[in-house]
């Protein structure tokens, strides 16, 4: 990996993250409120649907933590795949701001997984042509 690709793989590994904490904090944010039961069945409510809504994402972790071109290209695949649950979440009730939080994470990943990707994706183009030639 070039240093830049080492550069923008920590800026992938931020926006997951991030991605990680706003579907978590979308799901309190949309769920029921604080006040309509006791504490401790509110957390574990919001930690079971938040788990759930997490749950293909960890899958990423190890692309994310190593990534190679194939990999990261799937994860760009299943990002855009993604964005259509945080638009849905974003038209929900109380889930403007929790599904705001997620398209955008989801988008800025996406881009950074893109630009890591570009420079391969060019090279693989030249080799093509020059073997076409």
């Amino acid at each position: 990996m070039t240093t830049k690709q080492v550069q923008i793989n920590k800026q992938i590994k931020l926006h997951f993250a991030l991605l990680f904490v706003s579907c978590i904090l979308a799901t309190y944010l949309s769920g029921p409120s604080l006040s309509s039961m006791p504490l401790l069945q509110w957390l574990l409510t919001g930690l079971f649907f938040a788990g759930i809504s997490v749950l293909p994402l960890l899958f990423f972790i190890p692309t994310v933590m190593a990534p190679n071109a194939r990999n990261l290209s799937w994860l760009g695949v299943f990002l855009l795949a993604y964005l259509v649950w945080g638009v849905v979440k974003s038209f929900s009730p109380n889930g403007l701001i929790g599904g705001l939080l997620i398209c955008t994470f989801i988008m800025t990943t996406f881009f950074y997984t893109v630009i890591w990707l570009r420079p391969l994706k060019k090279a693989a183009k030249a080799k093509q042509k020059l073997q076409q030639d």
